[in-house]
């Protein structure tokens, strides 16, 4: 659904123009100079796509279906860097990305929330206390995550801190932020933003690499799927505000400030005028997703009609160097599915447990659906402040034992998509032997 462009650019070991019919060009220096001077975040919202080139420099695989704001601050080429390292010459893997579910209690109560909070969420399958955690456990926790991924040559993990509930519940969180970019880690914070005082928020603005506030609907549909009228609509639409007035004060212009929202019938010709009027306050990135199929349904029940499909092929025109926009591929239906149908086309092993387990208090599993991830025969291990537990959770042992029959015996995949193009790059990785280089594809 991304804008075409008739000329774009690959970022990597080299910067070159990327015009129609794949073909790869040298540029001016000056040209040069500038595109390598960009941020993470400028290279993000202008992020187009994945190419990779051969030792010929012709491209030998390309990707234009991820989005940007998923793996930021980071970039599917240091998912991609990862595993050609250790495909092609056995370096051990980091943990790029760590998502930290750590607070149980939420003000909301959405219809949709992918959270088992509130409804069948297992917490006597959790050792006792497991997220009673003060900011010191929680800080060696972090801590051990950060030098396990350092001494395998990488630092800047993906802190996303997105709860099991609201993240703003946590009383310890502006001290975790702090010392988590002592750490060198990149928080995501993923909230309503409902219970942020104003302390937090500048913390937030302070100490975070990705500020993402979700919508639970737009305008009147805002009360109805949050199954709550005290936090409101404008209310989260004035929180925006104020945060990106805050960067503003700090001087932060890489904090990438965004928001996320449902496609939803009672939407229906209103995403344009909510893109635009984020866009006019000074956000940098939306994103306009399908909610998980509910269960016992198919997505063919949940068609989008022409009117929506209009307006979001009008809000996708909102795009440009300052203004992210991700509207879904397939403007088919409203939801999506994780089932995994093609059992010969997805991969035989989990790379989610590779590359970005889940920490749920103080315990670390393999993904994030609930019937696997809140499994006992599943969890990778529990924190105990032991020397060394964590390189006996990721041992190559450990992690075999725990992730056996996955996915082989898993009805969905939280992580299908990236699941499916790591399988493609791991087969890639292993049928071409050439010196390869990895770019992004900007516009």
């Amino acid at each position: 659904m991304a804008p075409k462009f008739n000329k774009e650019y690959l970022i990597g070991e080299k910067v070159l123009g990327f015009g129609l019919n794949r073909r790869i060009f040298p540029l001016q220096e000056e040209e040069v100079r500038k595109l390598r001077n960009l941020s993470n975040k400028e290279r993000a919202l202008r992020f187009n796509g994945l190419a990779i080139t051969d030792e010929q420099g012709g491209i030998v695989f390309e990707d234009r279906k991820r989005y940007p704001q998923h793996f930021f601050p980071l970039s599917v080429v240091d998912y991609t860097k990862a595993l050609y390292n250790f495909e092609r010459y056995s370096q051990p893997i980091p943990i790029l990305s760590v998502d930290s579910h750590d607070v149980l209690k939420c003000d909301f109560r959405c219809q949709d929330c992918l959270s088992a909070h509130g409804t069948n969420f297992p917490i006597k399958n959790f050792p006792k206390d497991n997220f009673n955690m003060d900011s010191e456990t929680y800080k060696t926790i972090l801590k051990s995550i950060a030098d396990y991924s350092k001494k395998r040559g990488f630092i800047g993990v993906r802190f996303e801190q997105s709860g099991e509930g609201n993240p703003d519940f946590y009383k310890h969180r502006q001290d975790i932020l702090r010392y988590a970019r002592e750490l060198e880690m990149q928080s995501v914070y993923v909230s309503t933003g409902s219970k942020t005082t104003e302390n937090l928020m500048k913390t937030l603005v302070e100490n975070a690499s990705f500020i993402r506030i979700s919508f639970p609907g737009i305008g009147e549909a805002y009360k109805h799927y949050s199954k709550q009228g005290v936090f409101t609509y404008e209310n989260s639409i004035d929180n925006i505000k104020r945060i990106v007035k805050e960067r503003e004060k700090q001087g932060r212009k890489e904090l990438m400030v965004g928001a996320r929202v449902a496609l939803r019938a009672e939407h229906s010709d209103s995403y344009f005028n909510f893109a635009n009027r984020l866009k006019d306050i000074g956000i940098d990135s939306l994103q306009i997703v399908k909610i998980l199929v509910p269960e016992g349904k198919k997505p063919s029940d949940f068609p989008l009609v022409s009117r929506d499909i209009d307006d979001l092929e009008k809000t996708a025109t909102l795009d440009d160097e300052r203004f992210n926009v991700n509207v879904p591929h397939n403007l088919d239906y409203m939801v999506y599915s994780r089932e995994i149908e093609n059992r010969e086309e997805f991969p035989s092993q989990c790379f989610s447990a590779m590359f970005q387990p889940v920490l749920a208090g103080r315990s670390l599993f393999v993904c994030t659906i609930s019937d696997i991830m809140y499994s006992h025969n599943l969890k990778l291990g529990t924190f105990v402040n032991e020397e060394g537990e964590l390189e006996r959770f990721l041992s190559s042992e450990n992690v075999k034992k725990v992730t056996k029959g996955i996915p082989a015996q898993c009805r969905s995949c939280s992580n299908i998509y990236d699941n499916m193009l790591l399988f493609s790059l791991q087969k890639l990785f292993r049928t071409n032997s050439n010196q390869l280089n990895f770019y992004e594809i900007i516009k």
